[in-house]
């Protein structure tokens, strides 16, 4: 199968980003950009009124179904936010990861050893975008859907919103209601576009560098007396990738922490609103908790691949035949594998490793915020 090119793999990634007003060849940010986020900052700002106003011990269900929305939209809000703020760090990483797949296409050997890797990653981002299409147009469309049901079967029309909002005005008219539900669907778009595009932008830079750091370690196990000569080249290019590797946690620190803090929280609400929350929402509670583990899942076995990948530089450097090498180049192969033994590793700020260990801490803080929540919900003298 003929691999894509680099601008086919990446332009679901910059199509979105260029509906959301950023292109990532230009440092000029658009007026789209600003106006969404205004958009989906006052949108913000009205589910979060309305879940203060409903803060109560009495509405713990009602607050568990009204907060993955409030947090996935301030989740991605904050992510998109901090990825512009590393717009040209983003286009120059780009830049260099496109040359090096350029050469790896130009090479048989490299392009057969990264090419299930390529089309592995190309079906998880379609499934990923198909995914979180379906959830947001479950949310936004099922309320006229309910509106039309309740008025067939009861004959009474009853104003629905796809999210719940606090506005200065009632939304029991119709010009009223079609103005809130156009603006509250838009938000909703957008908010999927901003965590998405994130997302998709991460998992492709990182399988990228990790391809790389696979290619490298082919050429490092190949290493002979016959082929000494390439070593500096092989070294320069290990410093280039860890380079690479560094940019990208420097750009995702902080997308990464806000994953790994508001994650937590979203599975665990979800999860209690499954259980004792609104049956009518259950096709948009199992299809929004299946986005968020899909998307802490990709955060988490992408962070460990890259740690894997570069180790195994260092792994392949002593299965090499180094014992036929000169006194020099020796060395330079035991320098190569004291420094792979430190794993490139991408963090959420440095308060944790993104790998699986990250993955399995997020699914049992979350359990036990639900445990707790159900303990609280329950009268007193049960338990779960």
């Amino acid at each position: 199968m003929e691999l894509p090119t680099f601008e086919e793999i990446f332009k679901q990634i910059k199509w979105n980003f260029w509906v959301l007003g950023i292109k990532l060849n230009d440092r000029k940010v658009y007026f789209r950009f600003y106006l969404f986020s205004v958009l989906l900052a006052i949108m913000l700002l009205a589910e979060i009124s309305y879940f203060v106003s409903k803060i109560s011990s009495n509405n713990i269900i009602e607050l568990s179904e009204l907060a993955p929305c409030v947090f996935i939209g301030v989740l991605s809000i904050l992510k998109i936010v901090f990825l512009v703020a590393k717009k040209e760090m983003i286009f120059e990483l780009v830049d260099c990861l496109e040359k090096l797949y350029g050469k790896a296409l130009e090479n048989v050997r490299q392009k057969k050893l990264i090419e299930k890797e390529v089309l592995n990653i190309n079906k998880l981002l379609r499934y990923y975008f198909i995914l979180n299409g379906v959830l947001i147009s479950v949310y936004n469309f099922s309320a006229p859907i309910f509106m039309i049901y309740h008025y067939v079967a009861k004959s009474e029309l009853v104003f629905r919103l796809p999210y719940a909002v606090l506005v200065p005005f009632s939304t029991d008219m119709w010009q009223t209601w079609l103005i809130v539900y156009v603006y509250s669907i838009s938000c909703g778009w957008i908010c999927i576009l901003d965590f998405t595009t994130s997302d998709a932008l991460y998992c492709v830079a990182t399988s990228q560098i990790c391809n790389n750091f696979a290619i490298l370690s082919d050429e490092v196990s190949r290493m002979n007396s016959k082929n000494v000569q390439s070593l500096e080249k092989i070294i320069q290019q290990h410093q280039y990738l860890l380079k690479l590797s560094k940019d990208l946690d420097d750009i995702f620190k902080l997308p990464n922490l806000f994953n790994y803090l508001v994650g937590s929280l979203e599975i665990c609400a979800l999860g209690f609103s499954l259980t004792l929350g609104n049956w009518s929402h259950f096709l948009g509670y199992v299809l929004f908790l299946l986005s968020v583990l899909l998307q802490i899942l990709m955060m988490s076995v992408f962070g460990e691949n890259i740690i894997r990948e570069s180790r195994r530089v260092g792994e392949a450097a002593y299965l090499c035949d180094w014992h036929g090498m000169d006194r020099k180049a020796k060395k330079t192969i035991l320098i190569l594998m004291i420094r792979s033994h430190k794993e490139q590793q991408l963090t959420a700020f440095k308060f944790s490793v993104i790998s699986y260990g990250s993955f399995s801490k997020i699914i049992s803080t979350s359990w036990s915020y639900f445990t707790i929540l159900r303990t609280v919900y329950k009268p007193s003298g049960t338990y779960t």
